[in-house]
Order: C-alpha cells, then structure tokens, then sequence
C-alpha cells in the first residue's frame, strides 16, 4: 500500500547525559538559564520524522512516499533509503542548503532537550501531491503541517494528523482545520494538552471532527478513541530500553500498516507499539530491523494472540 508521508528529512545527532535533567536545573533560576551538560557519548543517524516513519513501513511491507525537502548533503541518506527500497523521486531537492539537522541530548531518565536546524524545510514541499492509499501529516514545515489536510481532502486521500512539534507555532484554527476531516489525530498527552488548549476542543469536540484520536503516553502505552468506544494499548516489553527517541514514529508505522488493512484498533495500537518496541532497543531512529516471524513471535509473547497480519 502507498502510504504519503509528509514531514521532516534530518540527519539527527544524538547525545546522551549521564545524569538527570533535574539535577542541574534550579526552577527558580529558570528565568536566567544558563547551563551545560557533559555527554560522553554521542551519535550520529539518519532521522526526521518522515524518515522515521517510512523507515518502518518498509520494514513492515508498506511503500512510503516521502513528501519532504533535502539539501546539498544528502546522497548518504539517498543511499540508505534506497537501501531499503523507500522511493526517492518525490524528494525535493534544495542544492543551496544542508539537510535539516536535529541534536538531541538525552538524561538517564529518558528525558530529552533538542534543537533543530530546519534547512530546506524553511520553505514548504513545492513538487505535485502522488497518488497514495493513506497519508500521514506529521510534524516539519509549519505550512505544509497547515496546507497538507486539505491537499488530502481534496484528493479524497485519508490522512493521519500528528502536528506534534509544529503545534505551538500553528494557529488554533491551523490546528481546528488538520483535525476536520482526518481519519486518525494522534499524539502524546503533553500534545494532546496543547492541541486543546490552541483550539478551545476536548476529545469529544475532537472526535466530532475526526474518526480516531490516539494518545499515546510513553511506557504507559496508548489509549484510542472513538465516538463509541474507547481502547486500553499497555505498551510492549523492551528488551534493552536503550533510546527512546524515534520510538513515537515507530508506533504511527506500524498504528498504520494494521489500521490500512481494516484490523481492528487494538490491534493497530499493539502493533504500533510493538515497533516502537524494537526502535527504544537501539541507539537511533532507523537502526531497529525485523523480519515478520520476529514481529509475530514478539506480538505472542506480549499479548498472548497471533498476529492477524
């Protein structure tokens, strides 16, 4: 199935903190910030949240199509998409600027600071929308996270809303727009707040514009909404939790190869967190690999029922 995918291509650089956040950060000087963390180590990956969640579509026997801007330094990443056969000819291509970069540093509680350098995706996705079964919005340009829903409305193309980091700089209206129509709205609680918060909705108003809403809570699992009825996700047992980051994108993959194939949502919730099972295992975001006997060997284990896939 042909999944669109719009939103961030990065390299990511990834640090990790030996103590806690918490313990270097005096609330009451908050206001003066000004502090430095040593980490020892550090890594360097192919990321983005678009990236990310085709990574592991493909993984999972979908075809993503990446609507996303790259710049000058891109042919190791081309490389490594081609690699895992992930299309390569709707990338626009910005010869003028590096890739977006994203730095993350991570404290021992899995606690996580970032910055990110935007690069080409200052400007929004200029090439024509491909036809596609589903899409996914998710966070990158701020006007392709704004423009995006509507471009899919009009294609009749069903599409999940994950505004995710662009939510504080779009509108509340930006915000009311993506969730109308949208066949799935998903995010963390922290977001969820936000996105009520910018609209003025709760999930009933949320769900009176959208068919699904799925929050997810960390190593707490997920919850999935719908008008009727609400389902409970707990999440997958880790191995190793070594790296939480790319674990949210892991989850929408693999939400959406279950959800595309018309599978029940509990199943689409525990499959989605199932992959993200396997992403918080290893150190960045698309160096987890699986095959399908592992994936339903894993599935057993962590909710006593075969894979319906």
């Amino acid at each position: 199935m042909k999944v669109l995918v719009s939103g961030a291509m990065a390299y990511d650089r990834i640090l990790n903190f030996e103590g806690a956040f918490k313990d270097s950060i005096l609330p009451d000087k908050i206001h003066a910030l000004n502090i430095s963390f040593f980490a020892p180590e550090m890594r360097e990956s192919f990321g983005g949240t678009a990236g990310n969640i085709a990574y592991s579509l493909a993984l999972l026997g979908e075809t993503p199509i990446l609507l996303s801007n790259v710049g000058s330094d891109f042919s190791e990443y081309d490389a490594w998409l081609k690699e895992n056969a992930i299309p390569l000819s709707t990338l626009a291509r910005d010869t003028g600027v590096k890739t977006a970069v994203a730095t993350i540093l991570t404290d021992r509680h899995n606690n996580q600071l970032a910055a990110f350098y935007p690069g080409p995706m200052t400007k929004p996705y200029p090439l024509e929308i491909p036809d596609g079964d589903f899409a996914i919005v998710t966070a990158g340009n701020p006007e392709d996270v704004r423009d995006m829903p509507a471009k899919f409305k009009a294609r009749n193309i069903r599409y999940m809303f994950d505004p995710a980091q662009t939510i504080p700089v779009l509108s509340g209206e930006d915000i009311k727009n993506g969730i109308m129509g949208a066949e799935i709205v998903i995010s963390n609680d922290y977001e969820l707040s936000l996105i009520k918060e910018k609209t003025g909705w709760n999930e009933s108003d949320i769900l009176a514009n959208a068919k699904v809403l799925v929050t997810t809570f960390g190593e707490k699992g997920s919850r999935i909404q719908t008008k009727e009825d609400m389902v409970e996700v707990p999440a997958a047992k880790a191995h190793d939790a070594s790296d939480p980051t790319g674990a949210g994108d892991a989850y929408r993959a693999g939400f959406i190869a279950a959800y595309t194939k018309g599978l029940p949502l509990k199943t689409a919730g525990q499959l989605g967190a199932i992959v993200a099972c396997y992403t918080v295992e290893t150190h960045g975001t698309q160096t987890h690999h699986f095959t399908f006997d592992e994936l339903e060997k894993r599935y057993q284990e962590n909710f006593n029922e075969p894979l319906p896939f």
